[in-house]
């Protein structure tokens, strides 16, 4: 993920990362924490998780202070709440910000039924982090992330793709050598 962020401040004066991966976007977030060109936001679960990081007292250092925003997340939480979190902290954030171009890692192990996440998001839920950031009409990079319940990653994936080009598609799976999988 790092190598497009620095190419892509080569070109932007700012770059927004959005983690939306359960886990918290360490790594992303150390790589830019000294740095107000690229802004990271992770909602993710906190505290007895993997990797351990991501308090909300995070907030960057140097010129980056205030350029990394974290917001952990408790087991369970479901679409009408991450909704409710996720817009108007992304609204404000776009408000502030004004990126010129918004990566978004759309992790599918916050998902309800991830083997190891433990929220409570459906596919319509989570596209719906895919959805509000598209409607800013700046340039959107959406990479895929952790998931490890392998029918929720490809179906995710495959409907957050859809939602990205405006195509409806349907719940049901055509058969195929995969079917059972």
């Amino acid at each position: 993920h790092c190598a497009w962020h620095l190419g892509a401040a080569q070109v932007h004066a700012r770059v927004l990362y959005i983690d939306i991966d359960i886990h918290h976007g360490d790594g992303v977030e150390e790589a830019f924490y000294t740095t107000d060109r690229v802004m990271t936001v992770s909602f993710h679960k906190f505290g007895d998780y993997f990797p351990g990081t991501g308090d909300i007292r995070d907030i960057g250092a140097g010129v980056g202070k205030y350029y990394s925003l974290n917001f952990p997340l408790k087991d369970g939480i479901d679409d009408f709440s991450y909704e409710n979190i996720f817009r108007p902290v992304m609204q404000r954030v776009m408000d502030f910000y004004q990126p010129g171009a918004v990566v978004l890692q759309c992790g599918a192990d916050s998902l309800t039924g991830d083997r190891l996440g433990c929220f409570n998001l459906s596919l319509r839920g989570h596209a719906d982090c895919v959805e509000f950031m598209k409607s800013f009409n700046v340039p959107l990079l959406v990479l895929g992330g952790g998931g490890y319940t392998i029918r929720n990653v490809a179906r995710c994936w495959t409907y957050e793709t859809a939602v990205l080009l405006g195509q409806e598609i349907s719940d049901d799976l055509p058969y195929n050598d995969y079917y059972e999988y």
